[in-house]
């Protein structure tokens, strides 16, 4: 969904404007597609999404325990802080998109062409994830991804704008890298959730769980401040005010900074705090498995 958007919204808006008779008209359009697209995948989940009882419940948890839980959960907490800041890094890069083929490669097409092979790149990293990770150590795939997202990001603060080959190398690097990160950190949460279970007594899935799309939704909101803001500072908001103006040399590389260098520096904090605080290789996590099921307090297979 979140790559038929980023691919689909130049193409479709604009046949749905003249369609609908208008660009308001053809956003509006667009946004109404997405809409029922999305309600479309929800539905799939409910309706066919069964989860196993493999632990005894202990009941529901209050809302005045909800913070609490995630912050005495230190495994949960470092890997939701690590999470928010790959996911600002991450949306802030794509939503300055068209900003970057419109002032800086100076065609605003090709926005759906990137979109496009970053889309099928990541999904192939997705495809691929559970076939490396049987043979491969969640740390190492981590480290792989983190480096492999690194060089992507300085090959393409240094490509040559004359061409889509190097912009598209370096695309497919940081978002094959950032495939596998999402499945690590999905993997970590629930992690977090058996950890939690250990050390408390209580399995908090939901609250756990119910972090994502919080996430998601906060690095959506950062990252939407500092593409507005990188907008206004680089001028690119007055030359679409006077009819798509070209920028100055410094314009452009606010813009460059804030959709390359700005989310790899979140990316890396986040990086760090994983490594500095993430506790639950894959041995810790098969102790605290055996624990559990020695207490009796969830199912052995």
């Amino acid at each position: 969904m979140a790559f038929f958007t980023v691919a689909g919204v130049i193409p479709l808006t604009g046949v749905f404007g003249k369609i609908f008779g208008g660009e308001r008209s053809g956003w509006f359009a667009f946004a109404a597609l997405v809409v029922v697209i999305m309600w479309a995948g929800q539905l799939v989940t409910l309706i066919f999404v069964r989860r196993p009882e493999t632990f005894t419940s202990r009941g529901s948890t209050p809302f005045k325990e909800l913070f609490g839980i995630i912050i005495k959960n230190d495994q949960l907490a470092c890997t939701a802080l690590s999470m928010s800041l790959f996911m600002i890094g991450y949306i802030t890069t794509t939503t300055f998109g068209v900003y970057y083929f419109k002032y800086v490669y100076g065609d605003q097409n090709m926005y759906s062409v990137f979109a496009l092979i970053l889309g099928v790149s990541q999904i192939a990293a997705l495809a691929a994830f559970p076939f490396i990770s049987a043979k491969v150590r969640r740390e190492t795939i981590y480290n792989a991804a983190m480096a492999l997202i690194a060089l992507g990001y300085a090959l393409f603060f240094f490509a040559p704008v004359t061409t889509m080959l190097y912009i598209g190398i370096a695309g497919v690097m940081i978002f094959v890298g950032e495939g596998f990160v999402q499945v690590l950190m999905l993997l970590f949460l629930t992690d977090s959730v058996d950890y939690g279970h250990y050390k408390f007594g209580k399995r908090n899935d939901a609250v756990t769980f119910s972090i994502q799309p919080f996430i998601n939704k906060a690095g959506g909101a950062v990252a939407t401040g500092v593409v507005g803001a990188a907008a206004i500072l680089s001028g690119a908001r007055a030359a679409e005010s006077s009819g798509g103006a070209a920028l100055t040399r410094g314009g452009l590389m606010i813009l460059k900074t804030g959709m390359m260098i700005f989310p790899a520096l979140c990316i890396t904090a986040g990086f760090i705090i994983y490594k500095k605080k993430y506790i639950l290789t894959r041995e810790k996590h098969a102790e605290i498995i055996n624990e559990l099921i020695a207490r009796g307090e969830i199912k052995g297979e």
